[in-house]
């Protein structure tokens, strides 16, 4: 096994797969990538993420540059089926979260971080639209369970968890969401959980 994630430490895509890493007690070596310094387009990088995106996993002659799909990947060939499911009706369950982690919550949490905490030039208040709409739909979705798409934890709580966490550094209040707010508990309650970082 020689895995390697390309990451940035205050990313929350990269969040996502390091948690992973560490939920399924994979060793990996970590590459942090300093973005400010631009080291996400030095042409080596782009090597191995045409687009510049991070995180990269590699894992031997394996690369994969986007982070739910690293998800995936390490579910399948180091995981159980318990994180992502093969019955259609269970991966399907899976899948909506992995869509809903690549867009609401990408346009609003973490449109909304992006603009309060690196000064992004994006439409906050169509983020915080955003946010109010995932958010009323997530905390309806967590009343009536403990995990987001099964009765257990998946590679769709390990998706959505990241930034959701550091939602408040968006200016997006988490505190009327109870069922959320639980929810992120049981996240970190989990065996080899390591938090994401906090900026603010």
């Amino acid at each position: 096994m020689d895995i390697t994630l390309y990451e940035a430490i205050v990313s929350g895509h990269a969040h996502r797969v390091r948690l992973f890493l560490s939920l399924l007690d994979l060793p990996y070596q970590s590459v942090v990538m300093d973005m400010q310094k631009g080291a996400h387009k030095e042409p080596e990088y782009r090597k191995l993420s045409p687009l510049g995106q991070i995180p990269t996993l590699v894992d031997g002659e394996v690369v994969i540059t986007d982070s739910t799909a690293a998800l995936v990947y390490l579910a399948k060939k180091y995981g159980d089926e318990k994180w992502l499911p093969e019955d259609p009706v269970g991966a399907a369950r899976i899948q909506r979260w992995l869509s809903t982690a690549s867009g609401e919550l990408f346009r609003g949490p973490v449109v909304a971080r992006a603009v309060k905490l690196f000064g992004r030039d994006y439409h906050y208040d169509d983020a915080t639209m955003w946010a109010g709409r995932l958010l009323k739909w997530m905390d309806e979705e967590l009343s009536a369970r403990n995990w987001l798409a099964a009765d257990h934890a998946t590679i769709a709580d390990v998706a959505m968890y990241s930034y959701l966490r550091v939602a408040n550094e968006g200016d997006i209040d988490l505190a009327n969401h109870l069922a959320i707010l639980g929810w992120l508990e049981r996240v970190e309650g989990l065996d080899n959980f390591i938090p994401m970082t906090i900026s603010k």
